[in-house]
This record gives structure tokens, sequence and C-alpha cells, in this order.
């Protein structure tokens, strides 16, 4: 039987470009994640992105990003 992988959120944001730029720096170091828009297409200023990581590695991606910000 396959392994479910379970997801949980990383990152939350109202700027997709923003949550976009946390996948590609995920992905770059080889960790599985998936964005989630949570945006309402009516009026696009209700919800927000959501960037989801397995849970196995979401001390490696929160890690990775606090690096990211004391750099950046």
């Amino acid at each position: 039987m396959k392994e479910q992988i379970k997801w949980v959120s990383l990152f939350k944001t109202k700027n997709r470009i923003e949550a976009y730029q946390v996948l590609s720096l995920l992905e770059s170091k080889e960790i599985r994640c998936v964005p989630l828009d949570k945006i309402d297409s009516s009026y696009n200023n209700f919800g927000y992105f959501e960037v989801l990581v397995s849970e196995k590695n979401y001390l490696k991606a929160k890690s990775l990003l606090t690096e990211n910000k004391k750099s950046g």
C-alpha cells in the first residue's frame, strides 16, 4: 500500500509572488511542496495563498525559510 503524505502548512501570504518565491526556494533544495490558492476568485481580496510541505520535511523547510529571511 502506498504511503499517504500528510501535508502541513508552512507559509501563508496574500501575495502570490511571495508564495511562489517560497515554493521555488523549497524546490531548489528538493523539498516537495504544493501551493494552495485560497483567494476568493470573485473579489481577489479575501483569503490567502498557502505553501504546504510534507510533515516529515516541515522542520527542514521551516529552518530554510528562517535562514533565508536572515540573509535576505
